[in-house]
């Protein structure tokens, strides 16, 4: 069958920037051709999009895809993870790619584009993970940038699980990536903190889900943010915190950036919708991840400074194990894979949680899901918006559906859903992935290997205020 060149979808509400009005919209291709009062314009297709939202396609720049981690794999491979992203309106990921033993950076790039190899129904991209910072590793940075994949992320912790990297090594690993264009992304969690209070927890026989929480305090997370600040004003390398749950972190990351830093934070759909009290329930091994769901008053403050752009993005962290691996910790909260599934609920959700209920701004809501991550990792105008020239990642929205989503009105790889019977307003209706419509209802139609690779470069004269 013969694709459409042209697709005129008109009478819907468009968010482009600051700007909420009633327009048509041309897909001429692969990309978006014109917007406004389009009435008098013929094309193959005609879409009456009244009633609808149309947003660019949403950017998940944290996702875990055939990811082994602590004697499992995620289930989510580049089908059936970018399976889940389209139905969850998500037309572009960026994915993480572990430096194995012996392994140099540049066959983390190798690794991925083996295991895509005509599966990804989404454009995709990675972020290399340096594990082994020697002089061979570091003298690669260079390459990986070039390469299109500039953003390049390290552990302050799993010692044991072979991840993490010492403040010495960051602070050379961030003057190389200062030099190259790069940008420093970080999980932040203070190991020694870590190593002190696992154990005796576990030796005290406290083992329950809710002690995972409590042997990663706040303190933790609060000191290696400073730490990696820190590493930041030594070294004036771009900073990216990834999934910050610390409300206390979000105001270290306000007092770098007046002090000139740049540093920049996301945080995930999570730690916005959960607390750590989902841990006290006996299938609370589902709610595990790192670091922890923390309490109320900082979940509120989190969502604060999600509106004030100190936060600068909501990811989905998706982390897809099968219910026989968590079980792994059913009786010891330090065996559990730390991940939660979450790649095709978060537009949904931070529509539902934010827009519908006055948290966020539909301006803002973009900017979180979509214009923000385009724009710092490196896609930007090609993604994450709505301007002519702009590849056609199109997602129709009705703001008025409700629906409860649960596992068996989800999509994802897993057998178990961490989004369980939970209360949604707000409905995605069409996907499209440069000019192609992949998602219609609950039909997909993309075909297998149509995702291309993001070769990203990132602007770094943009600095932190975004």
């Amino acid at each position: 069958m013969t694709k459409p060149t042209t697709t005129l979808i008109s009478g819907g509400t468009v968010v482009l920037g600051q700007t909420v009005s009633r327009q048509d919209l041309l897909i001429q291709g692969e990309r978006i051709a014109a917007l406004g009062d389009l009435s008098g314009c013929k094309a193959d297709v005609k879409v009456d999009a009244e009633g609808l939202l149309v947003l660019p396609g949403a950017i998940d720049p944290h996702v875990h895809f055939n990811d082994v981690f602590m004697n499992t794999i995620s289930v989510h491979d580049y089908y059936t993870g970018t399976l889940a992203a389209a139905y969850g309106g998500v037309t572009s990921i960026i994915d993480f790619s572990n430096q194995g033993p012996g392994e140099s950076l540049m066959d983390t790039l190798r690794h991925k584009r083996e295991e895509e190899d005509g599966q990804a129904l989404v454009d995709w991209g990675v972020h290399p993970v340096i594990t082994q910072p020697t002089p061979e590793t570091l003298a690669e940075i260079r390459l990986m940038v070039e390469a299109g994949a500039p953003s390049l992320k390290c552990y302050m912790t799993y010692r044991d699980e072979g991840l993490m990297v010492e403040l010495e090594d960051l602070r050379r690993i961030s003057e190389r990536l200062r030099d190259a264009g790069g940008m420093l992304l970080m999980h932040a969690e203070d190991n020694q903190i870590l190593e002190e209070k696992i154990p005796a927890l576990i030796r005290s026989g406290f083992t329950a889900p809710i002690y995972h929480a409590r042997s990663r305090p706040l303190e933790s997370e609060n000191k290696a943010i400073r730490d990696c600040i820190q590493v930041a004003r030594e070294t004036g390398v771009r900073l990216f915190i990834v999934h910050m749950a610390s409300a206390d972190g979000a105001e270290l990351v306000g007092a770098a950036r007046a002090e000139g830093l740049d540093v920049i934070a996301e945080t995930c759909t999570h730690y916005l919708l959960f607390t750590d009290q989902m841990m006290e329930r006996k299938d609370g091994i589902k709610w595990i991840c790192s670091p922890p769901l923390r309490d109320q008053p900082n979940q509120d403050r989190l969502w604060a400074a999600l509106r004030d752009g100190r936060i600068s993005m909501v990811t989905s962290d998706d982390a897809a194990y099968l219910w026989e691996a968590k079980l792994y910790g059913a009786d010891r909260f330090d065996k559990v894979p730390n991940g939660i599934p979450g790649i095709e609920p978060r537009l949904n959700l931070l529509y539902s949680e934010g827009v519908a209920k006055g948290r966020l701004s539909l301006p803002r809501f973009v900017e979180v899901i979509s214009s923000t991550p385009a724009l710092l990792f490196g896609l930007a105008p090609q993604k994450g918006s709505l301007a002519p020239g702009a590849d056609a990642d199109i997602v129709l929205f009705d703001p008025h559906t409700k629906w409860t989503m649960n596992q068996n009105t989800l999509h994802m790889a897993t057998d178990y859903s961490a989004y369980e019977d939970i209360e949604i307003t707000g409905k995605i209706k069409s996907v499209y992935s440069r000019g192609e419509l992949i998602i219609e209802g609950e039909r997909c139609l993309a075909e297998k290997g149509r995702g291309r690779y993001l070769h990203r470069q990132l602007d770094l004269s943009m600095r932190a205020s975004i």
